[in-house]
């Protein structure tokens, strides 16, 4: 039994072979890194380096393209969603809790994508109750719609003075001190807040 080698003996020869493998890489290999890119020997050594590269085989310029676009796209979206929820926050702090202002923005933002990029005729009314109905999934679409109404198509320009008309009606107290009516009202005045704000 004593003479077996110990596991320590056993992690020794291990890294020591590891450490000569690495040491084999780096010194002994026959091309080096070219250090100044611009040299022309540079450009065989990046051309092998892309023939190894799998990826080069499964995607031409037109995908690789494509796909950039769509995750720069989705980039701006998130982007775009930090500063509504932001502006939500600073106009809506100590009337609804953070987290239906966070979700209300993310769903503005992507309604508002939908919107313009599939060129989808979706009325302003029709938008607040898509993103209202996903915080407040208890209500029915056509109450809403009735209470949307009202701040779509009042003075169809300054959507600033209908959110400020709500916010006059509701009494400034707790989310849950308000009444459920109070709720989808305020809810659908900050829904038409983070629309605007995610169309300029």
């Amino acid at each position: 039994m004593n003479n077996q080698p110990s596991r320590s003996q056993f992690s020794a020869n291990n890294s020591t072979q590891v450490e000569l493998d690495l040491l084999n890489s780096i010194v002994l290999d026959d091309i080096a890194y070219p250090w100044n890119p611009e040299a022309a020997e540079s450009d065989t050594y990046f051309d092998a380096l892309e023939q190894e590269l799998p990826l080069s085989d499964l995607l031409t310029d037109l995908e690789m393209t494509s796909a950039s676009e769509q995750f720069l796209s989705q980039t701006n979206l998130l982007f775009s969603a930090i500063d509504i929820q932001n502006s939500l926050s600073e106009k809506f702090s100590g009337l609804a809790p953070k987290n239906l202002l966070n979700k209300l923005g993310k769903i503005a933002v992507n309604v508002v994508d939908r919107v313009n990029s599939l060129g989808s005729i979706l009325s302003l009314s029709d938008q607040l109750v898509h993103c209202v109905s996903e915080v407040l999934p208890g209500w029915d679409l056509e109450d809403l719609e009735v209470m949307a109404r009202p701040l779509a198509y009042s003075m169809r320009g300054s959507h600033d003075d209908a959110v400020e008309n709500t916010l006059a009606t509701i009494q400034s107290t707790s989310w849950y001190d308000l009444s459920e009516v109070e709720q989808a009202r305020l809810s659908l005045a900050i829904a038409l807040y983070a629309i605007s704000k995610a169309n300029n």
